[in-house]
């Protein structure tokens, strides 16, 4: 483990995750930047020959890495912060390098999917409705449209008489001073 490079590694995740944390602090992929720093951090201060002989080789080839750059891929696909997910995966990279894992035991993440899926080869489309071209449709419109005609003029009428009800209240008019005199013909 290259111990200046880890360094190096800490401090851009130290200031790629102080810059963006406001941005993207709810996006999916900011809770993997954040266990990478974290992990970072506790890799510099560990020893090379501690490093070696504890369980971060495994957790760093088998869990974290392929899932931050899972995550960081996705930061690359989006073309909003294309940059942002570049640097990311650059800087995993340096790690990478500097820690010493080997590519080829890193764990593949595989979606398992369940075998026994029943395939439907009919769809369920529903009932099929029946249309009766008998129906004279035009009477029934007519009848509805006079009903609501009526009704809506009756509630007219008693909103008219309920604002006859009602009576003004006159405000107080101000005193004016010379400043409105001056100023008046201007609103």
């Amino acid at each position: 483990m290259d111990t200046t490079e880890c360094e190096a590694v800490r401090s851009i995740l130290h200031l790629i995750y102080h810059r963006n944390k406001n941005q993207h602090q709810g996006m999916k992929w900011w809770r993997w930047l954040s266990k990478l720093k974290r992990t970072v951090s506790d890799l510099v201060s560990m020893k090379p020959k501690d490093f070696i002989n504890s369980s971060y080789p495994q957790y760093l080839s088998q869990y974290l890495i392929p899932r931050c750059y899972q995550a960081f891929s996705t930061v690359v696909a989006d073309n909003q912060f294309s940059t942002l997910g570049i640097v990311l995966l650059a800087t995993l990279a340096r790690l990478v390098k500097a820690t010493g894992i080997k590519f080829s035991k890193l764990a593949r993440v595989e979606v398992k999917l369940p075998k026994n899926i029943p395939v439907r080869s009919e769809v369920d489309r529903g009932e099929r409705i029946v249309r009766v071209d008998d129906v004279d449709v035009g009477v029934g419109v007519d009848a509805v449209s006079v009903s609501r005609q009526k009704q809506s003029s009756e509630t007219v009428s008693q909103e008219k008489s309920s604002k006859e009800k009602t009576k003004r209240v006159k405000t107080a008019k101000k005193k004016k001073n010379a400043i409105d005199d001056i100023f008046g013909g201007l609103f």
